[in-house]
């Protein structure tokens, strides 16, 4: 993997921090594990690592578009 392109510490310690979380370990657990100061940067750094999916509706038909 090229350099530029792999995750820094700091990246690999959040999703640590989030698999743990994920894996059902309490917040107060992950706080001390990680030695953050307080829930609200336990939060923060678990943060962004999960996609989040929206559904939507296909209402373009092609062929009102291609047939006319």
């Amino acid at each position: 993997m090229p350099k530029e392109q792999r995750p820094t510490f700091h990246e690999i310690r959040s999703l640590g921090s989030w698999l743990y979380e994920k894996a059902g370990y309490s917040q107060g657990y992950v706080q001390a594990l990680m030695a953050y100061s307080d829930e609200k940067m336990t939060a923060y750094y678990q943060a962004g690592h999960e996609q989040k999916w929206m559904t939507v509706a296909v209402e373009l038909s092609l062929k009102s578009i291609l047939y006319k």
